[in-house]
């Protein structure tokens, strides 16, 4: 067999096999068992919204209910944030999808 033929039948079968894998996310999708990666990235936005508002808060609950004084309130503050943003850098480096797969 000549190289371009061997070429010519690689490329068809690489085409093949991604059509199938097209058809199988696609049937995958249709049964539910695969989210469009816009449906997940809001859905976590929106967890992470309410899990940042709820440890922003935090701080002042504690100190609110006596567990903690001012002080440590802030220290506490300062900490929650440290973490808020160090968890915020993380998941940025993951990025959209589209950047990872694309």
């Amino acid at each position: 067999m000549s190289d371009h033929s061997e070429r010519f039948n690689k490329a068809r079968a690489d085409k093949e096999a991604a059509l199938a894998q097209l058809r199988q996310m696609e049937a995958d999708q249709r049964a539910g068992t695969l989210i469009p990666a816009a449906e997940v990235e809001e859905a976590v936005a929106t967890a992470f919204g309410r899990i940042r508002q709820r440890l922003a808060s935090l701080p002042d609950d504690l100190e609110r209910r006596g567990l903690v004084t001012p002080e440590q309130a802030e220290g506490v503050e300062a900490e929650v944030y440290n973490t808020m943003n160090t968890i915020a850098d993380q998941l940025e480096r993951l990025g959209p999808a589209e950047k990872r797969h694309g």
